[in-house]
């Protein structure tokens, strides 16, 4: 076991930034608040439970060890198409309904789980990294994202960020991409303002929850390979 102390997040020179790799044997102590309530949602199902186990990888997922209600604080860091963390957050989850219990900056808090370097830029979204070449998804919460990928669409799934803001440095970096933005009621006038005439805002989920529908879609489908 690593030494909680000793582990420490530097604001590391530009060309030195990077993650430092997790090691597959290390990966089951990236177990959160998140995967906790992922877990629940898929009924703890064998096969859609090593899917998450997959998510923890590719979103490079990891926890504090604060616990509230018992789980570990989630680490939801973004990453940009480098590979370089540009900031994150910590977010304690509701592992019975997903709502968030505590939130503070990825950069306030050490772990033991994997080092990193990091640098801060407010315009990466949470899944940026994972793109490749199909069509994109924009949601405003990283939790909303982790279960778009559990969910079985051809879509990349990408977040905002909780309590963070859509920008134009975010929207244009998706130019010449098909994208959908899925706002909810507290951003739905914002984004269709903002950003209508440059990608298709889907208002669908504005009256209702675009988790529970996602979550049904699971529950139903069996979900994806994420």
């Amino acid at each position: 076991m690593y030494d909680f102390k000793s582990i420490l997040a530097t604001k590391a020179p530009k060309e030195q930034r990077g993650i430092k790799e997790i090691q597959p044997e290390d990966i089951g102590l990236h177990y959160s608040s998140v995967t906790d309530y992922l877990d629940a949602v898929v009924g703890y199902d064998k096969d859609m439970m090593s899917a998450i186990d997959r998510l923890i990888e590719r979103y490079h997922l990891g926890a504090i060890n604060e616990t509230v209600g018992e789980h570990r604080g989630s680490v939801l860091p973004r990453i940009d198409k480098s590979g370089r963390i540009a900031g994150g957050s910590i977010i304690h989850f509701n592992v019975s309904n997903g709502t968030v219990l505590k939130s503070s900056k990825l950069t306030d808090h050490l772990y033991p789980w994997y080092c990193y370097d990091y640098y801060e830029n407010d315009d990466v979204f949470f899944g940026e990294h994972t793109m490749s070449f199909m069509p994109v998804a924009v949601v405003r919460e990283e939790k909303t994202a982790l279960i778009g990928a559990l969910a079985g669409y051809p879509l990349h799934w990408l977040a905002v960020g909780y309590g963070r803001k859509l920008t134009k440095k975010m929207i244009d970096k998706l130019h010449g991409r098909q994208v959908i933005l899925f706002p909810d009621e507290s951003v739905d006038q914002e984004w269709e303002l903002l950003f209508g005439a440059d990608v298709k805002v889907d208002k669908s989920f504005v009256k209702t929850d675009i988790n529970g529908y996602l979550i049904n879609r699971i529950n139903k489908k069996g979900g994806c390979n994420a």
